[in-house]
């Protein structure tokens, strides 16, 4: 029985492992040895659900900030278009243009 308990941890044909695992399933466990077993599955699980209520709780709060900061940007196309190229003035252009055309007939 013991050969079988240590053959189950090795990978095998599966109609040899289902032997095997015939013959460990048969012996007696102490009820004490099980109820301790599921206890201890039961911590690991509690555990599991902390750790992802945690994470949860973690990405509700990114997400909340994510659409706190959405909330605070108003979309403005224009405002948005001068940021990323220098804004001109439409009469500092006229100005040039009358610069320009003035300075070529003063020289001419």
């Amino acid at each position: 029985i013991r050969q079988a308990k240590v053959a189950l941890n090795v990978w095998q044909p599966e109609i040899v492992r289902g032997k095997q695992k015939q013959m460990v399933e048969q012996c007696n466990v102490p009820i004490d040895n099980r109820i301790h077993a599921i206890e201890m599955e039961l911590k690991l699980c509690k555990q599991q659900i902390q750790g992802l209520e945690k994470a949860l709780s973690v990405e509700k709060k990114r997400v909340q900030t994510a659409k706190e900061k959405l909330a605070s940007v108003e979309y403005h196309p224009l405002r948005e278009f001068n940021l990323t190229v220098s804004p001109i003035d439409e009469h500092d252009m006229r100005r040039k243009r009358l610069r320009t055309s003035s300075s070529k007939e003063t020289r001419s």
